[in-house]
C-alpha cells in the first residue's frame, strides 16, 4: 500500500496558507504519502463555533490535499488539550497511520519529548496540583511545574500528542514542522497570519468588501471562495447566548456535573444568566482570574450540550468510532485497503450513517448521536438549517 500514512490534527477554521505550507511540506518530506486529517467538526478546541460548517472545511481540505477526512467528535474537540490529543491520535491510531506531522514553534522534537516524559511523572503531577491548589489558572501552573518553562500553542499542543503516543504505547512516529512567519495570535506577515487574526477581520466592524479584500492573500484561493459564499453566516460563540442561557437556568442543579466546571463557577453562571446583560458583559461577570477564557468558553458549550463528566470518562481515552467526512480518490483507495484486514470491524469505521446498528454498539450509538446533536445545534444558530450532509468526495 502506501509506503507512508501522514496524520495531521486540525481545525481548518479557517484554512489559511499557513496550513496549506504545512501540507506541501509533508509532499516535501514523504514520497508516497497518503494524508489522513483528523479535524474538529463543528466546535473547536478553544470553546467556539466553527466559523464555517464541517463540510465546507472538508471540501477545501480536499481540494488542498488532503486525502482523508475524519471528524474529531465534539466530545472531544471542546476538550482541554489533553483529550484533544489523546482523541486525535486515538483516531489515527485506528487508521494506522505511520507518522504524525505538527507545526511547533521551537521544532526541537528532542526537547518536547523530554518534557513529555518529565510531565507524565508523578513528581511532576504532585507539583502541578501544588500550583494549581494556589489558585493559578492551568497553563500558569502547568509552566511552573516545568521550571518556568514557556511553550507556545503550538509547542502545548505538540507535547500532548506526544504524551498522548507514549502513554498509548502506539507506533505512530512524530515528526515536527517549523511553524513560518507568524504564530498563534500574531497578525500577518509575508502573506502568513494566524487563524485568529483571519477571524478577528472577519468579525470586524468593516464593510465585506473592505474584509475580504484583507484576507484574500492569506488564504488559498479556494479557501477564498467558500469564505466569500458563506459570508454573513459566520458562527460565533455569542449567537449561541440565548441557548446557553436557557439551559444554565434550566439545568441549574446539574450544573456542578458539566465537564471542566469547577466548584462555584455554577452559582456564578446561574446568577448572571437570570441578569439582562450582554454576552460580552455575561461573559466577564463570570470569568475569573483562576479560569482562562478558552476554558470558560467551553464550559459554556459543555453546560449547552450537556457534556458531562461521565461522558468525558468514557471517550477521553478512546474514541468509540471514526466518522468519515470526506475522501479522495486516493482515500478511497486506502479506506478499501482497510477494510480488507482482518481486524477492520474493530476500528468502527463509519463512511455513512446506515447500518449503525451493525457496526457500533448501543453505549457507541448514543456517543454517536451525542456528536449528531451537537452539529444539529450549531445549525439551528448559524443559518445552516437546510444543509445536507453527505460523505463529500473529490476525484
Amino acid at each position: 500500500m502506501f509506503k507512508n500514512v501522514v496524520g495531521l490534527i486540525v481545525e481548518y477554521n479557517p484554512f489559511h496558507n499557513g496550513h496549506l505550507y504545512h501540507i506541501q511540506e509533508i509532499d516535501r518530506l514523504f514520497d508516497d504519502n497518503i494524508k489522513i486529517a483528523v479535524m474538529s467538526g463543528d466546535f473547536v478546541q478553544r470553546g467556539e463555533p466553527s466559523l464555517i460548517n464541517k463540510f465546507e472545511k472538508t471540501k477545501i481540505a480536499l481540494s488542498q490535499g488532503i486525502d482523508i477526512v475524519i471528524e474529531l467528535p465534539t466530545f472531544c474537540s471542546t476538550q482541554s488539550a489533553e483529550i484533544f490529543a489523546k482523541g486525535s491520535v486515538n483516531i489515527l491510531d485506528k487508521l494506522s497511520c505511520s507518522h504524525i506531522v505538527f507545526g511547533s514553534e521551537s521544532n526541537d522534537l528532542d526537547k518536547l519529548k523530554r518534557i513529555a516524559t518529565i510531565s507524565m511523572t508523578k513528581e511532576f503531577e504532585l507539583s502541578l496540583r501544588e500550583f494549581l491548589a494556589e489558585g493559578l489558572s492551568y497553563p500558569t501552573a502547568f509552566s511552573k511545574a516545568l521550571f518556568d518553562e514557556k511553550l507556545s500553542s503550538n509547542d502545548i499542543l505538540a507535547l500532548e500528542y506526544l504524551k498522548a503516543i507514549k502513554g498509548t504505547n502506539s507506533k505512530i512516529e512524530p515528526y515536527s514542522i517549523q511553524r513560518e512567519k507568524t504564530g498563534y495570535y500574531d497578525d500577518e506577515k509575508d502573506n502568513f497570519s494566524s487563524a485568529t487574526y483571519i477571524r478577528k477581520i472577519l468579525s470586524g466592524n468593516e464593510k465585506k468588501e473592505n474584509k475580504l479584500n484583507k484576507i484574500k492573500n492569506l488564504v488559498p484561493e479556494f479557501s477564498y471562495k467558500i469564505l466569500e459564499e458563506n459570508f454573513g453566516v459566520f458562527s460565533c460563540l455569542s449567537d449561541f447566548y440565548d441557548l446557553i442561557k436557557y439551559n444554565i437556568i434550566k439545568n441549574h442543579s446539574e450544573l456542578k456535573n458539566i465537564q471542566d466546571l469547577e466548584v462555584g463557577l455554577d452559582n456564578r453562571l446561574y446568577r448572571y444568566s437570570l441578569e439582562n446583560l450582554s454576552f460580552e458583559d455575561f461573559f466577564n461577570e463570570v470569568l475569573t482570574k483562576r479560569i482562562t477564557i478558552s476554558r470558560l468558553q467551553r464550559v459554556l458549550l459543555h453546560s449547552l450540550f450537556g457534556l458531562t463528566e461521565t461522558i468525558t470518562e468514557k471517550v477521553k481515552n478512546k474514541v468509540p468510532f471514526v466518522k468519515i467526512l470526506g475522501f479522495s480518490t486516493k482515500g478511497q483507495e486506502y479506506l478499501n485497503y482497510l477494510k480488507k484486514l482482518d481486524d477492520y470491524s474493530e476500528r468502527k469505521i463509519l463512511t455513512s450513517n446506515r447500518n449503525l446498528k451493525e457496526i457500533l454498539n448501543k453505549e457507541e450509538i448514543e456517543l454517536f448521536n451525542f456528536n449528531e446533536l451537537c452539529s444539529q445545534i450549531y445549525r439551528v444558530k448559524s443559518n445552516y438549517i437546510n444543509i445536507r450532509y453527505p460523505i463529500i468526495k473529490k476525484d
